[in-house]
């Protein structure tokens, strides 16, 4: 079956919505489908034990968890629910046992003293006898009991939870087929519409109550305020629920057929750009700025603060009739409406809302935009299985953490051995190496013959290695000749000194003390090669610093034989100026006796830019041939 032509195809406004889709709605809630679930699994047995009919009143309005109950009034009805009767059924109900009726709940209560009349004892004790009820009349076992006043939180949890949700939804069943509503359809309306509600059938009431009745005069109409104000940016607006009609003139552009009452916008600089944040919140986190942009910023936080408070002053009477007052302001923001002398609204005034979804800057079409989005139901299609695996994950999501059982496992493993503290003597003793190895990496020769005289035993073969690696010969003769270091003793790797030396100096030094002193030590051990005199060690110098000088006569010879090739090429003739650039040789021209046009004479006719070209080339032609020549 196409719904081609379904009522819902176009925007439908909550204040309108047509009395056989509205008689078609139920609340969709946690605690509606509970009810409904366990009213129906629950029936048969109630059928038999009490033989009652249902029972229903003139408002529609009773108890889907006991069984008989119907009220005349709201207040009736949520007096009820804090009945012992209906606790008792409502924990009945949760561990999947007998619920009673009014008169089987009387006859329960014969045996327990004083339970009836508790209207003045405190919830605990309500809580304390109920469950002594259940205990009586064998529903609650012994060993599977569980916390009853726990299980009632939880469930009071789910029940608010889902009706404190941004939008209350409503499901559509069996409505008429003119309307053209498909079977799953879900209504939704957000709830800044409604009053705080405990139970889902008061929406559906208040639901029913918010329909526009007959017209009545223009100062008795309903109607919603709505104000903006973010960034030194304000927009206010006062709506009729009424729509505008069509031989109505409507003075808001873009405004269709929606009544504006009031309207009003308007801007101050208080807020620096690509800054965000006003003025006064910039001083409050930080020390006042007094830069003129600051002075004028703060200049127009006080100016729109005074404008808003007089709009609102001056749109009072309209506001007294205002139904709800959505507001979006910061905390700082909403000074401008209350909390001063004078103020027309007050912070616990029941019809302030906020915009249950996000706004953008504060404009007279952005607050036409959020009155639609507000006052216009929203339509879902989803299936019971759909609905179904919605409300378990939501419940699921309820639901208090358990705690997860400790698994069995291995022994821990133990703990590292804590690094035991260093005592007064070892703590001297480290400071005193960090010294001695500053004072060998940066050749202190004198600090360290003091050092040696006080603390002899400090000063080993490893300090030998160190000021070999880091070059310091000074140090490295000292350590030597001065205080006897062993270079034979094996280092880091089975390494001596001599092989960690950092250069060819350092090693040469090495062998020079091995030369001065053969019975010092084993050089060979020392992985010394061989001793080096002061004689080999110049003549050596001598034939490197001979091989240097050959190489660079060498260097010579070869480039004075390039110089003479190049010399005996011919130099190749000049190239034409006007051949290279593609350009006849004028045929016109003043001539020399000859025949031979002069060179200047040549360059007639030519652009300025083509002139400055040849010229160029014959300077650098000219610079390379005086090269050639030198």
């Amino acid at each position: 079956m196409a719904y081609q032509s379904s009522i819902l195809n176009r925007p439908l406004s909550v204040y309108s919505i047509p009395p056989q889709l509205l008689d078609s709605l139920s609340v969709r809630s946690i605690q509606s489908q509970e009810e409904e679930s366990g009213e129906t699994d629950n029936n048969a047995e109630v059928q038999s034990s009490s033989q009652l009919p249902a029972v229903a009143s003139s408002s529609g309005l009773g108890c889907q968890t006991c069984p008989g109950a119907s009220f005349d009034l709201p207040e009736d009805q949520r007096a009820h629910f804090k009945t012992d009767w209906h606790r008792y059924n409502a924990k009945a109900k949760l561990n999947n046992s007998k619920i009673v009726t009014a008169d089987e709940f009387d006859n329960v209560v014969d045996g327990v003293s004083s339970i009836s009349g508790s209207a003045s004892a405190s919830s605990a004790s309500s809580q304390d006898r109920i469950t002594r009820l259940l205990k009586k009349t064998k529903v609650v076992d012994k060993e599977d009991a569980i916390d009853s006043d726990e299980e009632a939180e939880l469930a009071d949890l789910r029940r608010r939870a889902h009706l404190r949700t941004a939008v209350i939804w409503f499901q559509a069943k069996n409505t008429p087929p003119a309307l053209g509503v498909e079977p799953d359809t879900q209504i939704g309306v957000y709830r800044g519409l409604f009053p705080s509600y405990e139970t889902a059938g008061d929406y559906l009431n208040e639901l029913k109550r918010l329909q526009l009745g007959p017209p009545v005069p223009e100062d008795e109409e309903r109607r919603v305020a709505l104000f903006m104000v973010a960034g030194g940016h304000f927009a206010g607006m006062i709506i009729s629920l009424r729509p505008r009609g069509k031989s109505e003139r409507q003075d808001v552009k873009g405004a269709g057929d929606v009544r504006v009452l009031q309207h009003k916008t308007f801007h101050r600089y208080t807020t620096r750009r690509k800054q965000g944040g006003s003025q006064g919140l910039n001083d409050n986190a930080k020390s006042k700025a007094v830069s003129a942009g600051a002075m004028l910023r703060r200049y127009g936080e006080q100016a729109l603060q005074e404008e808003i408070r007089e709009l609102l002053s001056e749109w009072e009477e309209d506001l007294e009739m205002c139904e709800r007052i959505f507001i979006r302001a910061s905390t700082h923001g909403k000074k401008s409406f209350w909390g001063y002398d004078g103020a027309v609204l007050g912070k616990a005034d029941p019809r302030i809302r906020s915009f249950p979804f996000p706004t953008r800057r504060p404009t007279q079409d952005e607050v036409l935009r959020c009155w639609h989005e507000l006052t216009r139901v929203k339509v879902s299609h989803l299936t019971a299985e759909a609905l179904a695996a919605q409300d378990e994950e939501y419940m699921a999501s309820l639901q208090p953490k358990k705690q997860a059982v400790a698994k069995p496992s291995l022994a821990p493993a133990p703990a590292p051995a804590p690094v035991p503290k260093l005592s007064p003597e070892e703590e001297a003793r480290l400071d005193r190496a960090k010294r001695l190895d500053d004072m060998v990496r940066k050749g202190r020769v004198d600090a360290l013959r003091t050092f040696a005289t006080r603390y002899p035993s400090e000063i080993t073969p490893a300090t030998l290695g160190v000021a070999a690696s880091v070059g310091q010969e000074d140090v490295l003769r000292f350590l030597l000749l001065d205080l006897k270091l062993d270079p034979t003793t094996p280092l880091e790797g089975g390494k001596c000194a001599y092989d960690l030396s950092a250069n060819k100096n350092v090693r040469n030094l090495f062998r020079r003390i091995a030369f001065d002193h053969p019975s010092l030590w084993d050089w060979q051990a020392a992985h010394v090669p061989s001793g080096l005199s002061v004689e080999a060690e110049a003549e050596q110098g001598a034939r490197k610093a001979e091989r240097r000088r050959g190489l660079r006569e060498k260097m010579k010879e070869r480039e004075k034989a390039r110089a003479e090739v190049e010399a005996e090429e011919p130099a190749p003739p000049p190239p034409q100026p006007f051949a290279s650039l593609g350009v006849p040789p004028p045929s016109t021209g003043p001539q020399k006796l000859g025949g031979r046009p002069d060179a200047s004479s040549g360059l007639a006719g030519l652009s300025p830019e083509m002139r400055a070209q040849i010229e160029r080339e014959r300077r650098a032609r000219a610079a390379e041939a005086r090269f050639k020549q030198a």
